[in-house]
């Protein structure tokens, strides 16, 4: 990466944390925020005595605000400028929770996986973000004999994790 745009980085992350201090004073929540820059993503790390209202009820508030975060900070972004360097994604996290949800979801495809193999049944999950299907597949790609797929639609889209025929 070039000086040039890690400076802009920078200046994206901290602008990106101007704007989560703001919500957050809004919401009535006294929090920090920790800027970690990765080779893949940038996570604002939130560091408050509110982590659960933070969260939200299965991280749902958490996606909300780093949805907005995202959306503000690169709204005015020209699209020849959509390089990946350049508009890597703003990871807004509390309480070590993204991790955590990793490794829940991963415990989950282990033992929903073994379960499609000890049966031979397709195992159908409950409905899921984008973002934790994917968690999930990937898991699920790593273990030999299954493979997975998503069917429904919306809110309803679920995962179903597949025995290979032998």
């Amino acid at each position: 990466m070039t000086e040039t745009a890690t400076i802009e980085r920078e200046d994206l992350a901290e602008k990106a944390s101007e704007f989560l201090l703001g919500v957050l004073e809004r919401m009535g929540i006294s929090a920090d925020i920790d800027i970690k820059d990765d080779k893949d993503k940038t996570t604002l790390e939130i560091q408050t005595k509110d982590t659960e209202l933070v969260i939200g009820r299965r991280g749902v508030v958490m996606d909300a605000l780093q949805h907005l975060v995202n959306k503000v900070i690169y709204r005015d972004r020209p699209s020849g400028e959509r390089d990946r360097e350049k508009t890597k994604p703003l990871v807004v996290d509390a309480g070590g929770f993204r991790d955590k949800q990793i490794e829940r979801l991963r415990g989950i495809a282990q033992r929903m996986g073994e379960k499609a193999l000890q049966t031979k049944q397709i195992v159908e999950l409950q409905p899921m973000t984008p973002h934790d299907r994917r968690i999930v597949h990937m898991a699920i790609a790593e273990m030999p004999g299954l493979s997975s797929r998503s069917e429904g639609e919306g809110e309803d889209r679920h995962l179903l994790i597949v025995p290979n025929p032998e």
